[in-house]
């Protein structure tokens, strides 16, 4: 009796289970709660490479405006039309996951116009119209919602400096359809226009892609790019879709939040990590590749989660590859060294030197901001690296702390944090094995704990320097592979991240 009753309740409560799972499809939000938009469209819109790369599409920067509500998904793929995005099984992949109730935003017309492309050519009038369509009807077939875009504008100005419209008839297709379907139109090209003619010829190349040589690995020639955007440029055309959202009658306006400046310090500023005095390798699948404190290195030891929440910020990362020049660090907001070798590390480690010193302090002094993070006793070379700490009233002390036994966290727990930006609305971090510090005017202890002080900070000149004897923000220890939910350390990251790039300086045009 006991048995068939469990059976009934058990049966009972996945058919209720079902039936709410259902209700979610059926209203449209993901099981979670959220709504999901589908982002369709081209290079102007779609994501890019973090590391050394600064071009960047406004679909990017898109999630800065919602709340947590929305999950935003770019499709948008680079050199894509109508026809290519359709023929290459990029719209179906979309479509195979429509839910009632999502968003599909559409926003093409650079390379539909491509003539002399027969694999993207889709004429404005026919193929282009019918493309849009197609998505149009199929979206509303799942029962989602489709938003059309016009074409975001190019950068491009006559000899009068009157700004020059490049997107022929494409617009006014988009709008055509918009009308005749009664969907919902944000007018990106008109918008855009009206930016781009209020900035003017030199003002919009913040906007676009226009780079100096020597400042990214991937451009070492620099770049004149007239379609394409910087983080800054990417963030103000996303301000241009949010604009138009909210003059639509459509609930998913009720999901914008402002975006305050402090949420974005990181735009037009560049963060560099120093892939020098730390260069350590490794063989995988027959390639020799860098590893241990680097963006690219996605396993525990790497720093690819930190390198994407400074991106998120708003700045640019790049790696620094050689000792610093003077010409070097007068591109960058912001140098990290991390864990410089030893030869137990590196046959032949490369030491920071008096004239490396030389080129930095004064780079500080003019309002650089530096990061200095160092390891425990044994695992850091630190004979050349307090060389430089000290030129702030820093010294490692080259011993060892927060020693953790096997996976007893709580050894490297910190609760009792000071009132700073690093720790806002942080309760608990952990620290494994961090060298101490000793400081001296003009640094400033941060984090102290019996007293020791774990973490320091150095107003000097214009500048800023933080201190931790520690690489702390590396992978393992900055999401819940290996610490419990309750340690903070990635929201600990982007606080200081947000602080140190509020104190530096621009320098992106």
């Amino acid at each position: 009796m006991f048995n068939l009753k469990k059976k009934i309740y058990t049966k009972r409560y996945s058919i209720r289970f079902l039936l709410c799972l259902c209700c979610c499809l059926l209203l449209g939000f993901m099981p979670d709660g959220r709504i999901r938009v589908y982002l369709l469209g081209d290079s102007t819109m779609a994501d890019k490479p973090l590391i050394d790369n600064p071009e960047c599409g406004w679909g990017e920067e898109f999630p800065l405006f919602f709340d947590d509500g929305v999950v935003i998904e770019n499709h948008a793929r680079n050199g894509r039309s109508t026809k290519s995005f359709i023929n290459e099984g990029c719209w179906q992949a979309v479509v195979k996951k429509l839910q009632s109730g999502d968003y599909v935003f559409v926003q093409f017309g650079h390379n539909d116009s491509k003539a002399t492309d027969s694999t993207r050519y889709a004429e404005a009038h026919t193929t282009y119209k019918q493309n849009l369509l197609k998505f149009v009807h199929e979206t509303k077939e799942k029962g989602a919602i489709p938003v059309l875009l016009t074409p975001v504008n190019r950068r491009k100005f006559d000899s009068s400096n009157m700004f020059v419209d490049q997107h022929g008839e494409y617009p006014g297709v988009v709008r055509e359809v918009a009308r005749d379907e009664k969907i919902a139109l944000i007018d990106l090209h008109e918008k855009s226009r009206k930016l781009f003619e209020q900035l003017g010829p030199e003002d919009t190349k913040s906007i676009f892609l226009w780079v100096k040589p020597g400042v990214y690995a991937t451009l070492p020639d620099g770049k004149e790019d007239n379609t394409h955007f910087t983080k800054y440029g990417a963030v103000k055309i996303a301000g241009l879709v949010v604009e138009g959202l909210r003059q639509l009658d459509l609930p998913l306006a009720k999901h914008l939040t402002p975006l305050e400046p402090d949420s974005v310090p990181g735009l037009r500023k560049i963060v560099a990590l120093d892939y020098f005095f730390n260069c350590e390798w490794r063989i995988v699948d027959s390639n020799r590749i860098q590893f241990h404190y680097v963006w690219e290195d996605t396993t525990d030891s790497g720093f690819s989660q930190l390198g994407a929440i400074i991106s998120k910020l708003g700045a640019d990362i790049v790696a620094v590859r050689r000792a610093p020049t003077e010409n070097d660090l007068k591109n960058y907001s912001v140098y990290i060294i991390v864990d410089p070798d030893t030869p137990a590390e590196t046959e032949k480690p490369n030491y920071i030197t008096e004239e490396s010193i030389d080129v930095i302090v004064p780079w500080v002094e003019s309002g650089g901001v530096l990061v200095l993070m160092g390891n425990d006793k044994g695992n850091a070379e630190f004979e050349h690296f307090n060389r430089l700490a000290e030129r702030f009233g820093i010294h490692f002390n080259e011993d060892k702390y927060h020693a953790v036994v096997n996976n007893d966290y709580s050894m490297g727990k910190s609760d009792n944090l000071p009132t700073h930006p690093i720790f806002k609305n942080v309760k608990q971090i952990f620290i494994k094995e961090v060298s101490s510090l000793r400081i001296g005017k003009p640094a400033e202890p941060v984090l102290t704990e019996n007293g020791l002080v774990l973490m320091a900070a150095a107003r000097f000149g214009k500048g800023l320097v933080f201190v931790i004897g520690d690489p702390w923000l590396y992978n393992e220890y900055m999401d819940t592979r290996r610490l419990p939910a309750e340690y903070e350390n990635s929201k600990a990251g982007r606080n200081l991240f947000q602080w140190l790039l509020g104190n530096a300086r621009s320098l992106i045009r």
